[in-house]
């Protein structure tokens, strides 16, 4: 295993945890999703700083960007309950929408 592979797992594991907590502990989409975005943060910064990593740190953000996502579009997916009418499970295409927001802005759209 190289480097960047060892980051990339061990960030990935860290947001896996996060959205389980954040899913038992009932957290805020927005407190979840700025958490997300300080552990993608804080792991570019680190292969920034540790060139011999990787010379392509943005490569980084954008899996970790796109597996969170993911996790939690799942996520929300997974907790609809099953055989609730259409009209009340939720929007994925908008929570998509939401959760880019949210991570590039800080909070919900208004």
């Amino acid at each position: 295993m190289n480097l960047i592979d060892a980051v990339e797992g061990t960030a990935k594991a860290m947001l896996a945890k996060f959205i389980d907590v954040a899913t038992a502990g009932r957290q805020d989409a927005s407190d979840y999703i700025c958490n997300v975005k300080t552990v993608i943060d804080g792991t570019v910064l680190f292969v920034k700083n540790n060139p011999e990593v990787s010379e392509s740190p943005e490569l980084i953000q954008n899996v970790l960007y796109e597996h969170a996502r993911k996790l939690w579009l799942d996520r929300l997916a997974e907790t609809a309950v099953a055989g609730t009418e259409e009209e009340t499970r939720p929007d994925l295409e908008y929570q998509a929408y939401c959760y880019d927001y949210v991570y590039n802005h800080g909070n919900y759209p208004r």
